[in-house]
């Protein structure tokens, strides 16, 4: 390699005697060796299938090991760009086509077939998988890495804390923290960044939920490392000063050792018998004396792995798709009025049943919110928080005529759903009135599906409806920046985070 190359340059690239010369040579042979290797062994293993005859779907691998990582990455920090990014392999290679994503040669599956298999195969064909760098952030204890029995059990168990009757004794809290939130964080206000509003409010609420924290430098410490490990979350995963990707793997260390400290607080005043009366009924009380359908207790690791999952599921993708509802219904003033119309219906009608005033909101009150939920539902298709998930083959699949092997992953994705016009008139239209209709089975897949359904949509509808009763009963805004592009971080929200003026009513 370095006969090649002019003496004087070589020298100014590798200074040093001849010998250090021949070692620069040798070595760059070694490594150009292994490279066509590894080549060789990468293109082999990723073309041969498994019993000669059927073929492995359409697409393309990307370069080798780190396949398409780089653009699909770069494409899902814009809306606009990963939808293209879709749009072109969709039509290169059709529904249902392979890439090489995080670290596997991964499918991505068609709709709405694609999807009813994926949520109707896991134990069976498939188990849950997501990418490795993922699984260490969320850590080995979390309910989301387990498969199978162990994972049946723990949703069981979890599950209980978000059923209907818990969301019922929910309420009256979410409620309560709402409008101590509105009253602490938006009156007097003139302007403020929605996005920013929003997660404080849906942190405080789960914290509440979860540990009992109330706001103070505790919580505060809590969501900066929590900002801080969710930033990294779809980045490169690169473990090394400097990278998004480190910084959140520090997070999640300082996270664990918040909980611990939270934990260790809770067992030392149970065992003196001075819990408040919230903490007795919070779900970190009911993980330490609560034994599962086997009698068996919670470990701690697994308490603070699943306490990180649960404040991840209720916190992120909630603040993001409520910031979302802001804007959506800002840009859209008839959206606005029909939902003015709806709550002041609800109102009146608690008036009319309670001479004190509207009282607090029901479990009826918020099955009367059609329309809200209408507009709710239309956010979560434009702009899904949770855009995808991954199911792993634990055996060769025959799919459509083409082979799936054993070890790959796939990959369902709401928004290609949500965006195909065959199952939605112009997709890309905000348009509430399109729920008056029930979609297409596996077409609408939000919360996601089968046996990993989100066990948390009963809270977070009831958060959410609870959060945009109070906001339109309190509130007018105007976006102070309409043509705001849509970004992921890694969660859809507008570049400014939907900064608003907004003025206090007093009609209602």
């Amino acid at each position: 390699m370095g006969d090649n190359i002019p003496p004087k340059i070589w020298n100014a690239l590798c200074p040093g005697s001849a010998e250090t010369s021949s070692i620069y040579t040798t070595t760059s042979i070694a490594i150009l060796i292994a490279t066509i290797l590894c080549l060789l062994w990468s293109v082999s293993s990723y073309f041969r299938t498994r019993d000669g005859k059927l073929p492995l779907p359409p697409g393309s691998f990307g370069l080798p090991v780190i396949g398409e990582t780089f653009d699909f990455l770069q494409a899902w920090q814009s809306d606009i760009q990963y939808r293209e990014w879709m749009r072109k392999k969709v039509e290169k290679y059709g529904e249902f086509f392979k890439s090489h994503l995080l670290g596997s040669p991964t499918v991505i599956m068609d709709h709405p077939a694609g999807n009813k298999f994926l949520f109707q195969n896991e134990g069976r064909l498939l188990e849950n998988n997501w990418p490795w760098q993922v699984r260490k952030l969320l850590g080995p204890d979390s309910i989301a890495m387990k498969v199978g029995e162990e994972h049946k059990v723990l949703r069981r168990h979890f599950g209980g804390f978000l059923e209907h009757a818990a969301v019922i004794r929910y309420l009256e809290g979410v409620e309560l923290s709402m409008l101590s939130h509105f009253e602490n964080h938006w009156d007097g206000k003139e302007q403020l960044v929605a996005l920013d509003m929003t997660k404080r409010f849906t942190f405080s609420t789960i914290c509440n939920l979860l540990v009992s924290l109330d706001e103070g430098s505790d919580m505060d410490e809590l969501r900066y490392e929590f900002v801080k490990w969710t930033h990294g979350m779809l980045k490169l995963p690169i473990n090394l000063p400097g990278f998004a990707y480190y910084s959140s793997m520090k997070a999640r260390k300082r996270i664990l050792q918040i909980l611990d400290r939270i934990v260790v607080q809770r067992k030392q005043e149970m065992a003196e018998g001075r819990m408040s009366d919230r903490a007795k009924v919070d779900v970190l009380s009911s993980l330490l004396t609560v034994p599962d359908e086997k009698g068996e207790f919670t470990s701690e690791s697994s308490i603070k792995d699943n306490l990180l999952l649960l404040l991840f599921a209720g916190y992120d993708t909630t603040s993001n798709a409520l910031a979302l509802i802001i804007y959506f219904i800002a840009k859209h003033p008839h959206v606005y009025s029909q939902l003015v119309q709806e709550h002041t219906s609800i109102i009146e009608r608690k008036r009319e049943s309670d001479d004190r005033g509207a009282g607090a909101l029901t479990m009826d009150d918020l099955s009367a919110m059609k329309y809200s939920w209408k507009v709710i539902q239309e956010t979560l298709r434009i702009q899904p928080p949770a855009a995808m998930g991954f199911r792993k083959a634990i055996t060769d699949i025959e799919y459509n005529g083409y082979l799936i092997p054993k070890g790959w992953r796939l990959m369902w994705s709401n928004q290609r759903a949500h965006d195909d016009p065959r199952f939605f008139q112009d997709p890309l239209t905000f348009d509430p009135s399109r729920w008056d209709k029930t979609p297409t089975p596996f077409t609408f897949i939000p919360f996601g599906g089968g046996p990993r359904h989100c066990p948390g949509y009963e809270f977070v509808k009831m958060e959410m409806l609870v959060f945009l009763h109070h906001l339109i009963k309190k509130y007018q805004w105007t976006l102070v920046d309409p043509h705001e592009r849509i970004v992921r971080d890694p969660f859809p929200r507008t570049e400014k985070r939907t900064p608003i003026k907004v003025t206090k009513i007093t009609s209602f």
